[in-house]
């Protein structure tokens, strides 16, 4: 079918509106509001105003390390023989002689201050609770036994060392680096808002 031009407007107006009896209906025309539906609210924001209170997050935390405290006291202990040693040893003369017995074992002055330096290192990751440190210096100790024990006569004049201070030595060095690497470590923390 084809597309005419309607009177009322175009190809594509809208077509007329037709009654019940078949006559055409003229469109109504548009009629304006009287009054307008909706008026427009203005809305003013006013400021809340609170007094302002300054607060403070204080956080408080303790860290347990139980592999420390073992740590820290093979190394107190470390520092006290070997200073015992070296006392009684010595500075005056040859750091190898005189060869004194501290707890049943041989020492000289330089072994003294070579356990002595140790424990303060261990003594030093301890409080650090670093566990590398701790490790490192327990593998010093741990090496420094085992030469100690293969070459026990080399170290005869001038450390006075005995295989037996030897063994127990690589005893404490395999319990730092035991502890350092397997024993868990806990920590707790704790936060509360403070009004200042």
């Amino acid at each position: 079918m084809p597309i005419e031009n309607h009177p009322a407007g175009g190809p594509f107006a809208a077509p007329p509106t037709i009654a019940g009896d078949g006559r055409p209906v003229a469109p109504a025309a548009p009629v304006a509001p009287a009054a307008p539906v909706v008026e427009p609210v203005r809305t003013v924001y006013e400021p809340v105003v609170e007094p302002v209170a300054e607060r403070r997050v204080v956080t408080s935390g303790r860290r347990y390390a139980p592999d420390s405290f073992i740590v820290g006291a093979i190394g107190v202990a470390l520092i006290i023989i070997g200073l015992i040693a070296a006392i009684r040893a010595g500075f005056d003369g040859p750091m190898d002689d005189p060869v004194v017995k501290v707890l049943g074992f041989t020492h000289t002055a330089t072994l003294g201050l070579i356990e002595a330096g140790i424990g303060l290192c261990l003594l030093i990751a301890a409080l650090a609770t670093s566990r590398a440190m701790a490790i490192f210096f327990g593998l010093v100790l741990g090496v420094g036994a085992v030469v100690g024990l293969v070459q026990n006569d080399s170290f005869d004049r001038s450390l006075a060392l005995q295989t037996s201070l030897a063994w127990l030595l690589l005893a404490a060095a395999i319990v730092v680096v035991l502890v350092s690497l397997l024993m868990p470590r806990a920590s707790r923390r704790s936060s509360r808002v403070e009004a200042v």
